[in-house]
């Protein structure tokens, strides 16, 4: 069994979602200024983007992390994003699940001016976008909360994160389990013996499972060409648990342990 661990401290990584998209049709919910005072705080304040956003239904097979939040994720492992047409929580699921490397996605509205030529407009534009990423998004990484770009206020509302309930299996392990903010302490096996075969810590690239079922398979293999001299039968990794470590915030690397 694989478990995978995303810690509620994970912290700001990845390239900001203000990054270029993934090739797509751009579609906005456009305003009229006459309705109302057109605001970053009547955007904050608008009941049709938190009612979006509360009663959005979560897709099968992931998990809702936060929802209704005032900021979008940085989180780690950026994979780019779309922009809806709506609110369309089961759309976004399904392009997250079309990429082998998303494993979380955020979905949210974000205050922005008609055109990149009229950012002095008091008119705003409503973008839903859909951004994904190889790590998890997490109310304690959902950090971005806009920006100020040529005097127009950039706000975000009716923000929701979700996470794969299970990553997809890695070549030779069955299905996995996300376990939130939680790590594996296996106890001894069956004959009172320990199996805990170690650790590796990876920082080199964004949040992968399938590297560390490779890692967990190669120390398998070496423990088998190396065997102990006192004939002791060579531990095999059975399985494994990766998770994101942090200390003061700052990210220091996936871990992955193997029993």
């Amino acid at each position: 069994m694989l478990s995978i661990i995303q810690a509620l401290s994970l912290a700001a990584l990845a390239t900001t979602v203000l990054a270029n998209p993934l090739p797509r049709q751009t579609h906005h919910l456009k305003r009229t200024c006459s309705t109302g005072p057109d605001t970053s705080s009547s955007f904050l304040a608008n009941p049709a983007y938190s009612a979006a956003a509360n009663n959005a239904v979560t897709p099968s097979g992931y998990i809702n992390t936060f929802t209704n939040l005032h900021a979008s994720n940085n989180a780690d492992g950026y994979q780019g994003y779309t922009i809806l047409p709506a609110y369309d929580i089961a759309s976004c699921a399904n392009s997250c699940t079309a990429r082998p490397s998303c494993q979380a996605f955020n979905v949210f509205f974000e205050r922005t001016p008609p055109s990149s030529n009229s950012y002095n407009s008091t008119c705003s534009t409503a973008t839903i976008k859909c951004v994904f990423w190889s790590g998890g998004v997490t109310a304690a990484n959902a950090v971005n909360t806009g920006s100020t770009q040529n005097g127009f206020e950039i706000v975000i509302a009716g923000s929701n994160g979700y996470i794969k309930s299970a990553i997809a299996a890695s070549p030779g392990y069955g299905s996995s389990r996300y376990l939130g903010n939680n790590a594996i302490s296996a106890p001894n096996d069956c004959n009172g013996k320990n199996t805990y075969m170690g650790f590796q810590i990876f920082s080199d690239a964004p949040f992968n499972a399938t590297r560390c079922a490779e890692a967990c398979s190669a120390q398998s293999a070496y423990n088998i060409a190396h065997p102990g001299s006192d004939g002791s039968k060579p531990l095999t990794c059975q399985f494994f648990n990766t998770y994101e470590t942090f200390k003061n915030g700052v990210s220091q690397g996936q871990r992955v342990q193997g029993w």
